[in-house]
């Protein structure tokens, strides 16, 4: 992975916006790293694959039998938990 101070990033922004178009580029802040930018394409791509474990671990969850049914009263119930929960903040 590239990585350029956030600094020469700024003073050459298009030599930047080219390099992160080829792979990440890691941002780093007096030395510290502080970003990591990518491509709008590798940003879809990391996108779809959260949505894709997600729904592979909701599945997981239905097959051994860790879901509940939402009704109308189970949300009312849900939703008043949370506002006593929350009520003195």
């Amino acid at each position: 992975m590239k990585t350029m101070s956030a600094t020469v990033a700024s003073k050459e922004f298009g030599r930047f916006i080219d390099a992160v178009q080829r792979e990440p580029v890691l941002i780093t802040k007096k030395d510290r790293p502080v970003a990591v930018t990518v491509s709008v394409a590798d940003w879809e791509e990391l996108v779809a694959l959260r949505i894709e474990r997600g729904i592979a671990v909701g599945l997981a969850d239905v097959d051994v039998g860790r879901v509940t049914e939402l009704t109308d009263a189970s949300i009312e119930e849900r939703l008043a938990r949370f506002r006593a929960l929350n009520s003195g903040a």
